[in-house]
C-alpha cells in the first residue's frame, strides 16, 4: 500500500507534512449543538432507556442523563449534542414526556 501524500502539482509531500503543504484544505471537525433539556416522567417506568432510543433514533449524541434525584423524582435531566433537536423534542413529547425546558449551551 503506497501512503505518499501527493500535492496539486503531482509532487510527493514528505511525511509529517500539514494537509495544506500537500494543497488539501484542512477540514474542520463539525460538532452538532449542545442542548439541556428537563423531562417531567409522569409515572413512567424504564425512562432512561426509551431517552436513549429516541435520541439514538434521530441521531443525537446523549453526553450525560440524570433522574430521580431526590428533590425532584419526577424530572431527568440530559445533555445532548443533536442538529435537530425539535425532531428529537416532537418525539419525546410523543412518547408521552413532558418536555419542562430546553436551552442551548453551544457548540
Amino acid at each position: 500500500m503506497d501512503n505518499t501524500a501527493w500535492n496539486e502539482r503531482g509532487n510527493p509531500v514528505s511525511p509529517g507534512a500539514t494537509p495544506d503543504a500537500a494543497g488539501r484544505r484542512r477540514l474542520q471537525t463539525r460538532l452538532s449543538p449542545r442542548y439541556c433539556l428537563v423531562l417531567a416522567l409522569r409515572g413512567m417506568t424504564q425512562a432512561a432507556d426509551l431517552v436513549r432510543e429516541i435520541v439514538g433514533k434521530h441521531r443525537g449524541e446523549l453526553e450525560w442523563l440524570s433522574g430521580n434525584q431526590v428533590r425532584q423524582a419526577t424530572r431527568m435531566h440530559l445533555r445532548l449534542r443533536a442538529e435537530r433537536i425539535y425532531d428529537i423534542v416532537t418525539a419525546f413529547e410523543a412518547a408521552g414526556f413532558d418536555v419542562v425546558r430546553v436551552v442551548s449551551t453551544g457548540r
